[in-house]
């Protein structure tokens, strides 16, 4: 060779090679399918990848693949050693499994590949040119952004440690040894482990033994070696740990098919402006073909702020308000605080919820104990929640399970974790204290009043997978089911609060829901949690990351529909029980107009797709701790500890406004008439969140910089023609909030953030923490009525439309 090759940021092959078997790489490879189907294998994990499908396999997996005939594929290698520096880990792990996830990213990854994939066809010099490793520094950024599972995304903090200690001890040793003689023993007598200990420690966390991972990382050295420099194959050989240039020779033939020699000249071929690829006319000539049909010449146009949508308003149905029934409270025991009771009666003054949602009613503050041994029950406790509830109106909706009591800093710490259990109780004492309070309310409340509330039964999700768990469940619920029926027919029992979002509980729902289905006592209602996190299991390492979907609720629901179809119970009620973007309860995020214009948009996507949503939770006074002594502390609920309506508490009282005729939605809003010429309107410009976030823990976003945490801040102009309207003139209202109107944490900073305020200082910030009000009046001509909105980012806003003549 004349000269050394300078290794590319992302070494791209493009390829419609149909098999390959046994690969492995110390690099993650990244494969993305143009025509045709592949099917990737690694141990137990099967991929049926399909046209624009991406997958990632991580770096030291081995792998094998079958594809179609007509197969054309991108795999681009994505370096260990950047990823690795950047996150200050040996341990990088990809989730990148366009086929069991779905998450706008994806998109946005299919835009850049086809950028890219049209910069690398038609730049020669792709090493000095800016544009071309732009694009690839862009790939890189959303994978480690959003795909990249990070150790604090990993449970177990301590045992991480350990964990990531003993993976840099033997990548450090091999990596500065395998140049020479070693075996498992030395290794095993420098860490101070058994061999066979070392031996299942490869195994689990490699996928293959000491001998096999050493031998790729020579060949992985031997790799750079040939390709990059000049130096003479034997002498690769010797200072890679071969024994001999014919021990090379065949770990090569064995791993690509070829010699040394013959990848050296091939590799020189193309240096000196080849193909792209080594299957050159064919696959040249289908990648060309590729880009042009599907438009990857062009250049991505950026999306325009305004929006207009023409809306015919002559028709309508019921409203199906799905959103304002229930509110999550707590544990039966905050519904038995004073403070707390203040906040409900405020949620159903003001935004009209009538079901209030609680659990935990066997904990040992109720005094209720279910003991088969027990004959008297002391139910005054739950007497005294219930009577509260009645007494303003309001429904109990009980969970009849015993929910940990949590308060987490984020998705990996917890404030307070009180887990209790009841998995302990027999069915005998289960149905002993079921009966005992439904004989109760039966005395106490009447059939009439008992019909109207709501009953559920949680299945752990610690439990999945146990023997035996879910033949329990099912024997509980339906001793519930048939005990509530005898006293209250029409009295609605469902379970078990599926968490929609954790990947292993997905792939047992569908079984878990065909076998309920043949059960003799069938849920009046499937109930699901949803928070945007991914969990599952990586090497029998659990993990846990906030899931940077925008669209994560719309897809979740979309999966779980089609799983209650697959079981025949597509005519089950959906009830989405606790819902919100995070379980932190110290991220400042749930404080600002983001999380109001975040509720509003999940609603609007999930319209006509559920029949409830139950936000989680209403009021900050059950996230209070030591550390909660600010005006707003990053508490998930509607109302701040001082009785402040948050934003996300008026995206509920906007949309608690609207009348009761549905007509139309749109992306950003929604529209309702009240059949007279009035229309009622909420309309939000949400902002998808950033690297910045996900980058950085849910309790340590700081109050004074939230705007960082954003993709962009564009406002809205939202132009709405409502068509088949009357003609005359109309009086048009619009209430708004935004990140300086009706934000009590821009006002708090306003003072300073000060933690010592004063009564009258609470009493004013209750006062201007409101909407801003503008009215003027617009005229309808050819039945036709504009309606201007120009939101800032994160705002949303409540139109109320009226005719006047």
């Amino acid at each position: 060779m004349s000269g050394n090759l300078k290794k590319e940021i992302l070494p791209i092959y493009i390829s419609n090679v149909q098999q390959q078997f046994d690969c492995f790489h110390q690099d993650a490879e990244l494969f993305y399918v143009l025509e045709g189907s592949m099917e990737i294998v690694m141990g137990d994990y099967h991929t049926h990848l399909k046209h624009e499908d991406i997958f990632i396999v991580n770096s030291n997996r081995g792998y094998s693949y079958k594809a179609s005939k007509d197969v054309l594929f991108v795999k681009i290698s994505i370096p260990y050693q950047i990823i690795s520096s950047m996150v200050k880990s040996t341990d990088v792990v990809f989730l990148c499994d366009s086929t069991r996830d779905e998450n706008h990213q994806y998109d946005v990854l299919r835009r850049l590949f086809k950028k890219l994939l049209n910069r690398y066809y038609s730049v020669r010099d792709r090493e000095n040119d800016f544009g071309y490793k732009a694009l690839c520094y862009q790939v890189l950024d959303i994978l480690s952004t959003h795909f990249l599972l990070r150790i604090t995304d990993q449970g177990g903090a301590d045992e991480r440690e350990r964990f990531d200690e003993r993976i840099v001890q033997i990548n450090n040793y091999i990596h500065a040894n395998y140049s020479h003689p070693i075996s498992s023993k030395d290794l095993a007598d420098k860490l101070h482990l058994s061999q066979s200990y070392l031996s299942r420690f490869f195994k689990k966390t490699y996928g293959m033994s000491f001998t096999e991972y050493l031998t790729n990382i020579r060949l992985y050295h031997a790799m750079d070696d040939l390709l990059y420099t000049n130096t003479p194959i034997t002498r690769i050989a010797f200072d890679n740990g071969f024994a001999n240039i014919a021990a090379l020779t065949k770990v090569f033939k064995d791993s690509y098919g070829e010699t040394p020699s013959s990848m050296r000249k091939n590799q020189k071929s193309k240096a000196q402006g080849a193909e792209p690829t080594d299957n050159s006319p064919v696959v040249k000539q289908r990648l060309e073909n590729y880009l042009r049909s599907s438009g990857g010449e062009q250049e991505t146009v950026p999306e325009n702020s305004d929006q207009t949508e023409s809306c015919l308003v002559s028709g309508s149905q019921p409203l199906a308000d799905f959103w304002g029934d229930t509110i999550n409270i707590g544990a039966a025991s905050d519904l038995l605080k004073s403070e707390v009771r203040d906040h409900v009666i405020m949620l159903k003054e003001l935004l009209g919820f009538r079901y209030v949602r609680f659990w935990n009613i066997f904990s040992q503050e109720m005094f209720i104990q279910p003991n088969e041994n027990v004959d008297d029950y002391n139910f005054s406790k739950l007497d005294a929640i219930i009577d509260f509830l009645i007494e303003h109106e309001l429904k109990p909706y009980i969970e009849l399970g015993m929910k940990p009591k949590r308060l987490y800093r984020d998705v990996q710490n917890a404030i307070i974790d009180e887990r209790h259990n009841i998995y302990h109780i027999d069915v005998p004492a289960y149905r002993k204290v079921i009966s005992a309070m439904m004989w109760h309310f039966h005395n106490r409340y009447r059939r009439s009043e008992l019909n109207t509330w709501r009953m559920e039964l949680w299945f752990h999700e610690d439990q999945w997978g146990r023997k035996g768990a879910v033949e329990k469940y099912f024997e509980q619920f339906a001793v519930i089911y048939e005990t509530v029926k005898q006293y209250a027919d029409r009295l609605e029992v469902g379970g078990c609060g599926l968490r929609i979002g954790f990947s292993d509980i997905e792939s047992s729902a569908l079984p878990f829901l065909c076998e309920w289905g043949e059960q003799s006592c069938q849920p009046d209602f499937i109930s699901v949690l949803y928070y945007p996190y991914e969990r599952g299991e990586i090497n029998q390492d659990r993990y846990s990351r906030r899931s940077s979907d925008n669209e994560g609720m719309m897809h979740k629901v979309a999966v779980m529909k089609e799983l209650m179809q697959k079981a025949g119970m597509s005519r089950t009620k959906l009830y989405i029980t606790e819902w919100n973007l995070t379980v932190s309860d110290r991220n400042y995020i749930n404080d600002t107009c983001f999380k109001g214009a975040y509720i509003v948009k999940n609603i609007i996507d999930n319209y006509g797709q559920l029949d409830l949503l139950a936000y989680f939770f209403g009021s900050d006074r059950v996230s209070e701790y030591f550390d909660s002594r600010g005006l707003l502390h990053g508490g998930s609920g509607l109302i701040s500890k001082d009785g402040i309506l948050k934003p996300a508490g008026y995206a509920f009282r906007f949309l608690s406004w609207l009348y009761n005729y549905f007509v139309v939605k749109g992306k950003n809003f929604i529209i309702t008439t009240d059949g007279h010429d009035s229309y009622a309107i909420v309309c939000h410009n949400q902002k998808a969140l950033n690297y910045n976030y996900y980058l950085t823990r849910e309790d340590e976003i700081p109050k004074d910089s939230i705007w960082k945490y954003f993709e962009d801040q564009e406002s809205l102009h939202l132009n709405l023609q409502l068509k088949g309207v009357k003609n005359g003139k109309y009086q048009v209202k619009t209430y708004q909030i935004n990140e300086r109107i009706g934000s009590p944490i821009h006002f708090w900073a306003e003072m300073g953030f000060e933690t010592e305020l004063s009564r009258k200082d609470i009493a004013y910030l209750q006062r201007v923490c409101g909407p801003r009000l503008t009215i003027r009046t617009e005229q309808a001509s050819e039945h036709t009525l504009p309606i201007v909105c120009n939101m800032k980012a994160n705002e949303f806003c409540f139109i109320r439309v009226r005719k006047l003549s």
